[in-house]
């Protein structure tokens, strides 16, 4: 620009800048009393002498470097205060008019001085666009900034309100909080009730696996100091697996820095967690906008917040119930423990309610444990492992839970698979006595004191079935022996007197024979014949009761009809089976049961009532199933019936044994009616 006037009255201005200030803040004060009228005269002239200064080393200087400078260190105050852009542009021209005011006492020269007022206008016209602009672009910044700040509130809003899973919730909420930074990342930490401390509960941005592992396994503590949040309160932390370790160092030197901030989470006065917001972008620290932005966020959404927890540890505990319960019903269920079923549930459940990888059972075996049952992955390198000597079996005798943080270095070579990485290991105690251990391994994170907690409950279930397990070995052991006591009761009613009776039959047909009684003698060799087809049916009757092959391929309809063909219609007995409904398979030992119960109702008709026919129906209605007996023999008194007779008492046992509902139904002369009734349970079938 063309300045020669202008330079030279600036160099003048500069070297009597008080007297123009004094001017130029009279103007201020006249003309903005909004806001200069509060402030002192002093400062109202240093502001004044500010701005006077800046325009004339533009004078000097013949270019606008010193006003774009006023742009970067005082234009944001004046924003700040709400100085608007017409206020903004009325304090140029009061500093215009201060200067035409100087121009007339410095340049005596008319000519001179109009030359002087043109360089001015021109110089000035410059400065208003400039300053417009500039102020216009930093005012309209603002608002943009205003903008995406009410924008990421209400997005913050919308999420912790439109989503019903709280983990939905958590994740969204730490989505919205690593974008409030360029290329941000966002763990949050949710109090636990438990134990006071901190610990992950969802976060967003970290691209490595072994970034997320570690900051899963980190736990905040709120009375430590080694971590400082924005708000002052400060911190410590540990860790629950070799990863988050690293994080000693490593997260303490971010938060120096600024590239990594805590920020706490309250409601009400009462604390709710801490979010741990970062960016990856190199040289990135966080300003005050973006403190202040991601903390009304969280002010925004603390109570929804405070909710998602409370939901969130509510549906934890929901999970251990209904996982506790589904254990408790196949115990009640399946009662053959370990032969069964419920050995296989409890690790599966174990590691499922923990989030582990892998889970196996112990059990005590003479000297050493015996890996008996795993789930998932990985798997126990060995099947047998020493209690005196080696890494399980000093665990099984302390007879305490513990947990393995980085099993690679804890657990030796030999002991543990390369795969495990964390692990829990719990004792299976049945008062002071130990039956084995319960582990759960590779838990993302680690495992902590709320894992104790459950893991120890499902150890109890463990325990429960071990005893379980013994307490029915014996009952079959005792069934066992009852059994071969009724083989032999009935051999010897039946098959051993019937071939004593073809002993004795057969010396007196050898005597007629031997003394010319021929017809005496063919007489007694026909009575034989027919003791000798009732041994035999007796003989068939108790080898099908020992065990129907028909039971386990074609379950109780087939093994009654096979029952039936072999026994009741070759004996000439006129018997029918009828089956209602769509046939089913029961649990194995309803089946086996009900067979047995069929049996016993069976050879009271045969042997007990005379009868000439009976018919064996099956009805199979909707949650239950129907067994009845019906025959047309002699009939009794039940009433009058020892308790014990007819085999009546093992029909109750059986029944009893199953919850099943008798009924016997029975007059002298009228036949018999049996009826038994089974309820059966919501998910039964095939065990």
């Amino acid at each position: 620009m063309k300045n020669e006037k202008l330079k030279k009255i600036g160099t003048y201005l500069l070297e009597n800048i008080n007297a123009v200030s004094e001017m130029y803040a009279a103007l201020l004060l006249e003309y903005q009393p909004r806001w200069y009228g509060a402030i002192n005269s002093e400062e109202r002239k240093r502001i004044a002498g500010v701005g006077a200064s800046m325009i004339f080393e533009c004078f000097t200087r013949g270019d606008l470097v010193p006003l774009e400078n006023y742009f970067k260190s005082c234009a944001s105050i004046k924003l700040d205060r709400g100085v608007g852009i017409r206020d903004v542009v009325e304090g140029t021209m009061l500093g215009k008019q201060a200067c035409i005011i100087a121009g007339q006492n410095f340049y005596t020269d008319q000519a001179e001085y109009f030359e002087y007022l043109e360089e001015l206008e021109i110089f000035y016209r410059k400065v208003l666009s400039l300053t417009t602009d500039r102020y216009s672009g930093m005012l309209l910044s603002r608002l943009n900034a205003e903008h995406v700040r009410n924008k990421l509130l209400l997005e913050a809003s919308r999420t912790v309100t439109s989503a019903l899973d709280p983990d939905e919730v958590l994740s969204r909420l730490a989505e919205v909080l690593a974008g409030t930074v360029g290329e941000g990342c966002c763990t949050i930490f949710l109090v636990d009730s438990e134990t006071g401390g901190l610990a992950p509960c969802a976060g967003f941005g970290y691209g490595s696996q072994e970034c997320q592992s570690a900051l899963q396994g980190l736990r905040l503590c709120p009375s430590g100091n080694s971590l400082s949040g924005v708000d002052g309160k400060s911190y410590g932390f540990c860790s629950s697996n070799k990863a988050s370790r690293s994080f000693a160092d490593i997260l303490p030197a971010a938060v120096r820095s600024g590239s990594a901030s805590l920020f706490h989470i309250t409601n009400s006065g009462r604390m709710v967690g801490v979010a741990l917001v970062s960016s990856d972008q190199p040289g990135f620290t966080f300003d005050d906008a973006t403190t202040e932005l991601i903390g009304g966020i969280l002010n925004t959404v603390a109570v929804a917040i405070e909710s998602a927890a409370a939901a969130r540890q509510t549906k934890r505990q929901l999970m251990e119930s209904e996982s506790l319960r589904r254990v408790a019903n196949v115990l009640l269920e399946s009662p053959e423990g370990k032969n069964g079923s419920v050995l296989g549930l409890i690790a599966d459940e174990a590691r499922t309610i923990v989030n582990g990888m892998g889970s196996a059972l112990m059990l005590l075996e003479g000297d050493s444990l015996h890996c008996v049952c795993y789930s998932g992955s990985p798997k126990c390198p060995m099947d047998f492992y020493p209690v005196e000597d080696s890494f399980y079996g000093n665990v099984f005798r302390k007879g305490e839970t513990i947990i393995v943080r980085d099993a690679q270095c804890e657990i030796p070579e030999a002991e543990r698979s390369d795969e495990v990485r964390t692990l829990i290991i719990v004792p299976l105690l049945e008062g002071c006595k130990k039956l084995g251990l319960l582990m759960v391994s590779n838990k993302s994170g680690g495992f902590d004191r709320a894992d104790k907690r459950i893991m120890e409950m499902f150890a109890a279930q463990a325990v429960l079935a071990l005893r379980n397990s013994r307490m029915f070995e014996q009952s079959e052991k005792l069934v066992v022996q009852g059994e071969r006591q009724r083989l032999a009761r009935e051999l010897h009613d039946s098959v051993t007197q019937a071939l004593y009776a073809i002993t004795f039959c057969s010396d007196a047909a050898v005597r007629s024979l031997e003394s010319g009684k021929d017809k005496a003698a063919i007489e007694q060799l026909k009575a034989l014949q027919g003791m000798a087809q009732q041994g035999m049916r007796d003989m068939r009757s108790l080898i099908f009761d020992l065990h129907p092959p028909e039971m386990e391929s074609e379950g109780l309809v087939g093994a009654i009809q096979a029952r039936l063909n072999s026994v009741e219609i070759r004996s000439g007995l006129e018997a029918d089976l009828f089956v209602e409904g769509d046939e089913r398979r029961l649990p194995l030992r309803v089946e086996e049961e009900l067979f047995r119960i069929a049996i016993e109702a069976l050879n009271n008709s045969t042997k007990h009532s005379k009868a000439n026919s009976v018919t064996v129906q099956v009805d199979f209605a909707e949650g239950e199933t129907i067994l009845q007996i019906i025959d047309d023999g002699q009939g009794f008194d039940p009433e009058a019936l020892p308790t014990g007779g007819m085999g009546l008492r093992g029909i109750r046992e059986r029944s009893e044994r199953i919850n099943a509902d008798l009924k016997i139904n029975s007059e002298s002369g009228k036949g018999t009616v049996l009826t038994v009734k089974v309820v059966e349970e919501i998910g039964g079938g095939d065990e």
